[in-house]
């Protein structure tokens, strides 16, 4: 009864996640695959489980009065479990039901079983809230309470008492997000009794201020929600994620009341430091710069914040430096536009404050020089700013206040100058020369979108891709970087050399754009790229990656001295490839798409075979072996999707090329996927 029990919570505990994603998405009804292997264990299993309730409820009077204890508790525990599992297959009515069954025996419960139950109720309530519904999840959260305070609090574990604190957390967020008022009086009852049991503990503060955000905007306790934040400062330790939590409320308050937000992060910001916590100094002063730069400022606004950078016992990090000031950079082009340059040179001098020492001397030049120019640039008319020798000193301006817009304007009107070569070519310089890589790399790519495949050109092609990928590569390893984005770049900046290597093939010119050295370059960046990074890119970005990587090697000369080495790359990279597929093939459920999966990695199969006999005899016999395992693992992929996609005449195929590799399992592979396909009769 035990260990089916355990099952079933183990087979509810894995739905419960997966079933609050599909209701948002897809409907309650709906399920995937691995749920419905998740249901068709647990159901067999609870049937077990009722049978041997049956006969435990039959044997109660012959056994001995503990363990009769033991079998109501088990009784309990089943009918806490039916409630999971109906809620998990969306029969509310009879998990409610299943629920009312445990209420004349849960007196009898020890606190080991009302712990574990009153986790099964907790999960249930927090699944609930994840789908929105929270007036139900108000009503499990209480269930899940009433089974864990009918204990005696001494006799619960210390997990256990963690729990009931997490319910009334819980319970509290859930009666908050109801919106009601009913619901909102009973929430300051749950915290009060919180407070009273646990004392002014972190938690109860954190509860106190949702509290306070639920009150309508017009009688919001302004002072109220920054005492308490300044009292968290105060009393508690802060950890990494305690630090990110205030924060969080800081910029609430900030939303609310930007004065008493900015107020609130100056006392963390002095704490902090008094601590010696630099990192997280460091974000909250940019943060705090942020603030200002996104208000209304005043000089006193201004002054406030200098008065609390005086504070701070050490100058910040370059990176954090430079951010705050690429943020007053931003405020100085703002006033600039409106005339204001007053407000401009106080911002001027905020940015030369001490604390900034570290962004290095290209940057202080640039705010003491740059008021003026930028000021030039913004009183021209649109029609100057269309001339290419004004647009390219406007990119000057632009990429040293960072304003990556007007950049990408001015790179729009140079590469329409009949010398664009030169304009562009200039603003990739000025691009490095400031540190803007996202510029540089706009510059380079501007400039492979003009390039003309003719003979002579004064533009290496190659060159300019090899400089955008590395640039793109610095880029993708910077924190807080859009890696999405960079990895994305990267794909298209690869496919971008293969079309390239197409249209060279298809010009015929004397002489070949790409040598065997930069091909070499080209794949074996492609390939490094894509194997180095297969477990943290999504897959589909790894398969365009070596994808690309066996279009380059295609192009490399029949004669060259290292044809070995690029066949290993193309067969391994045909194996990556195509267990990528597989993967994503079994995971899709848009019937088209993996069709088209399937059918893209049986192509990479049939390139790994005709790859595959010029390079076994190069092979040593453990390489050998490796090589037909892994011929084998994707001759199973072959017959998978040849199933898939019902190409039943290639299957006997498949069988006849696996042979050679004599190995078993593939064999047994390739007859448990037919066993499990609706084939027709003469597939076997």
């Amino acid at each position: 009864m035990r260990l089916g029990l355990k099952v079933v919570r183990d087979c509810v505990g894995e739905l419960m996640p997966d079933r609050q994603v599909l209701r948002r998405t897809k409907g309650a009804g709906s399920l995937t695959k691995a749920d419905a292997r998740e249901l068709a264990l647990a159901s067999p299993v609870m049937q077990l489980a009722a049978d041997y309730k049956s006969w435990l409820q039959d044997m109660a009077q012959k056994l001995p009065e503990d363990e009769v204890k033991e079998c109501r508790c088990l009784e309990v525990e089943y009918f806490i479990m039916r409630t999971a599992l109906c809620w998990a297959e969306s029969r509310l009515d009879v998990a409610e039901h299943m629920y009312s069954k445990t209420e004349p025996l849960r007196q009898l419960l020890t606190p080991e079983y009302a712990e574990r139950l009153a986790d099964v109720l907790y999960e249930i309530g927090k699944s609930l809230s994840a789908e929105y519904n929270f007036a139900m999840a108000v009503k499990w959260f209480k269930r899940a309470s009433e089974v864990i305070n009918g204990q005696e609090l001494e006799q619960l574990s210390r997990e256990g008492l963690e729990l009931r604190l997490a319910i009334l957390q819980a319970r509290v967020t859930a009666l908050l997000a109801t919106g009601t008022q009913e619901a909102l009086d009973e929430a300051q009852n749950q915290v009060a009794l919180v407070e009273s049991e646990a004392g002014n503990k972190f938690v109860v503060s954190l509860l106190k201020l949702e509290l306070l955000q639920k009150m309508p905007t017009e009688v919001f306790d302004t002072e109220g929600y920054g005492d308490i934040l300044r009292h968290i400062i105060r009393s508690f330790p802060i950890s990494d994620s305690g630090f990110k939590l205030i924060m969080h409320h800081i910029r609430k308050l900030h939303d609310k009341s930007p004065g008493a937000g900015c107020a609130v992060l100056d006392d963390l910001i002095v704490a902090l430091s008094r601590a010696e916590k630099d990192e997280w100094v460091e974000k909250a002063v940019v943060t705090r710069v942020w603030m200002i730069t996104n208000q209304r400022e005043t000089a006193e606004t201004i002054r406030a914040t200098e008065n609390v950078l005086g504070q701070l016992s050490r100058p910040l990090s370059s990176e954090a430096a430079v951010a705050a000031q690429a943020l007053f950079w931003k405020r100085l082009e703002s006033n600039y536009t409106q005339g204001q340059y007053e407000l401009a040179e106080k911002w001027c001098q905020l940015s030369l404050n001490d604390v900034f020492q570290n962004c290095g001397p290209g940057n202080t030049a640039k705010l003491e020089s740059l008021d003026a120019a930028t000021a030039i640039v913004h009183k021209m008319s649109p029609h100057s700013r269309k001339e290419p020798m004004a647009a390219y000193l406007a990119f000057k301006v632009a990429v040293r206040i960072e304003d990556h817009t007007m950049a990408q304007e001015c790179l729009e009107t140079v590469a329409q100058a009949p010398d664009h070569v030169d304009y562009l070519g200039a603003c990739i310089a000025e691009s490095q020369k400031a540190g803007d890589i996202t510029c540089a790399i706009a510059a380079l790519r501007k400039l492979q979108e003009t390039y003309e495949y003719k003979e002579p050109n004064p533009i290496h092609l190659p060159a300019l891709f090899r400089c955008t990928i590395r640039l793109l590569n610095l880029m993708l390893d910077r924190p807080g970087a859009d890696k999405a984005t960079m990895v994305e770049d990267l794909c298209t900046e690869f496919e971008a050399v293969v079309l390239a290597l197409q249209r060279d093939k298809e010009s015929t010119p004397k002489r070949k754009l790409f040598t065997v050295d930069e091909l070499e370059w080209f794949s074996r960046s492609a390939y490094n790229l894509a194997l180095k990074n297969t477990a943290a890119w999504e897959l589909r970005c790894v398969i365009r990656m070596l994808t690309a990587c066996v279009s380059i090697i295609s192009y490399f000369p029949a004669d060259v001295d290292f044809r070995t080495e690029l066949s290993l790359k193309t067969l391994f990279a045909h194996f990556v490839i195509s267990s990528a597929l597989v993967a994503l093939a079994r995971t899709q459920d848009n019937s088209e798409k993996q069709r088209e999966d399937y059918s893209h990695m049986r192509r990479h199969i049939a390139a790994f075979d005709n790859e595959l006999p010029q390079y076994l005899p190069n092979l040593d016999e453990h390489s050998r072996e490796d090589m037909l395992r892994k011929h084998a693992a994707l001759l199973v992929f072959d017959f998978e999707a040849a199933v898939a996609l019902q190409q039943w005449d290639d299957l006997s195929g498949i069988v006849q090329r696996s042979l050679p590799c004599k190995n078993v399992t593939a064999l047994q592979g390739m007859a448990d996927c037919l066993l499990r396909a609706q084939a027709p009769g003469q597939a076997f």
